[in-house]
């Protein structure tokens, strides 16, 4: 029995099912569109100045699109309370229709100055806040010239940049952005946008603000998310231990891996298992590798194999294998893969198991709903037979192409982790760019292992385990992001897991 989150996952949607929530709001606020877009642009606006407040001038850059009007709304109210408002609109103003156009006359009779021409513009200083209102979550493909230009202002802004809604450039169903305005900040209204979370998002979006605009609950309805956003208070946990445990119910655990020159992989795999509560951990691995594990963690019953056929009597006893880190592609790799493939166990793959599974030779066919496959970017191309550009260009859909391929769990790693399982598409973002550093992946396996070891549901487990690891490195990464080492987690892993 788990201990069961307090609150549930957020709902994160795609720019139609946006535009459906839009439609569905206004009917049940019972309010026209340019009422929905003054709400929009109004809590915009009072970010902006609880974030800002000592801000002296502000430069809106608007669209001609809704996202535009909202820019407009802006521009308007900062005029209204005699802060000094340039809009730079990349659309004239005669050619905007509807909203886009009645916020843009709401501007101007309040005062905002109105030009067509990024060559009127002035240099700004730290005491201005840019506003990007220059493209919604409909966009797709590539910049416009001057949509481009405007873009590239922005980013030369010397002050902070308040994003409506979305950064422009991003795509707000999967992440990508070729370019793309970084901002400090994005207020984001009614429905969480996936592209925000994933992909190029966290590095674009600065913080993420979402405002409601007073939507009631109910206009949410059945309306399905395209992804589910966990974090620490929707996740399960693992209960208290009983004063009467032992070591035998909380999991036996074996690690695969670690061929001559990559010991340390397998070895930190071990270890973080341990750290995240495995009753038991064995480890296989090459035999010049054993005087190192008995040294580093002695807790750990290293075993040397030489051969798939060494391996086969170590498969019987454990609840959990994981296999791969520093597996190495070499026959011996692949004879431990072949051998631990076939196991009983639930699997957990990593590195050059996954390397080896796309190789096509290995398991060839096999599909098991009992195991976690834990790819980045790079091994994720390699199981789909694609490049990096495409995986990146939609990780959500890469995601679940390899979970469709092979069954089971896939953990697709990156600044908005995916976990894609039977039942959808999970997301989390925890970590920091301080872990981009050799080893992480080797921890993460480890805890994915030592919970499922512990009687986690695997999709449950691989959710609390991102978490666990991600948010270790923020602990971690309290003394600096630069030079973290993937084993200044595991004191964290052992405090967060309890």
């Amino acid at each position: 029995m788990h201990i069961q989150p307090s609150a549930p996952p957020q709902s994160l949607y795609s720019a139609e099912s946006v535009r459906e929530l839009d439609r569905r709001a206004m009917a049940a606020l019972d309010i026209p569109s340019i009422a929905l877009m003054k709400r929009a642009g109004r809590a915009a606006f009072a970010e902006l100045q609880r974030r800002w407040p000592e801000a002296k001038r502000l430069q809106v850059f608007s669209g001609g699109g809704n996202n535009g009007g909202d820019g407009y709304v802006i521009a308007a109210l900062a005029a209204q309370k005699q802060i000094p408002v340039t809009v730079y609109a990349c659309v004239a103003p005669d050619e905007l229709k509807g909203d886009a156009l009645e916020a843009c006359r709401f501007a101007g009779r309040e005062g905002a100055h109105i030009v067509t021409s990024l060559l009127e513009m002035n240099a700004d200083d730290g005491d201005t806040v840019t506003v990007d209102a220059l493209l919604g979550t409909g966009f797709q493909g590539s910049l416009r010239e001057n949509v481009a230009a405007a873009v590239e202002r922005i980013n030369r802004a010397a002050g902070p940049v308040l994003a409506v809604d979305i950064p422009s450039g991003l795509s707000a169903d999967a992440g990508a952005a070729e370019q793309a305005v970084r901002a400090d900040a994005t207020v984001t209204f009614i429905g969480r946008k996936f592209g925000l979370h994933c992909g190029r998002g966290p590095a674009l979006c600065g913080e993420v603000v979402f405002e409601s605009l007073g939507v009631p609950d109910s206009v949410y309805g059945d309306l399905q998310p395209l992804v589910r956003r966990y974090d620490s208070d929707s996740l399960a946990r693992l209960p208290r231990r009983a004063a009467d445990s032992y070591k035998n119910q909380f999991g036996h655990i074996l690690i695969v891996g670690g061929d001559s020159g990559f010991g340390g992989a397998a070895l930190m795999a071990a270890e973080s298992a341990a750290r995240a509560g495995a009753g038991l951990i064995s480890l296989a691995t090459r035999p010049e590798h054993l005087p190192a594990a008995l040294t580093r963690c002695p807790e750990v019953m290293a075993r040397p194999v030489i051969s798939g056929q060494e391996l086969e009597p170590l498969l019987e006893s454990p609840d959990v294998i994981a296999v791969g880190p520093g597996l190495g592609r070499a026959p011996w790799g692949e004879q431990l893969l072949a051998r631990a493939g076939r196991a009983q166990a639930p699997l957990v793959l990593d590195a050059d198991a996954l390397n080896i599974l796309a190789g096509g030779r290995v398991l060839a066919g096999l599909k098991r709903d009992d195991w976690v496959l834990t790819p980045h970017v790079g091994e994720a191309a390699r199981l789909l037979d694609c490049d990096t550009a495409e995986v990146l260009a939609d990780p959500r859909a890469a995601a679940i192409a390899i979970q469709q391929k092979f069954s089971g769990v896939v953990i697709l790693k990156g600044a908005g982790t995916l976990i894609a399982h039977a039942g959808g598409v999970d997301l989390l973002n925890s970590g920091n760019p301080g872990m981009a550093s050799g080893g992480m992946g080797d921890l993460l396996t480890g805890v994915v292992a030592a919970l499922i070891g512990q009687r986690m549901d695997i999709v449950e487990a691989a959710r609390l385990a991102v978490w666990l690891h991600g948010e270790a490195g923020n602990c971690a990464a309290q003394d600096g992001q630069r030079g973290l080492l993937a084993t200044d987690l595991l004191p964290w892993v052992r405090r967060l897991v309890d």
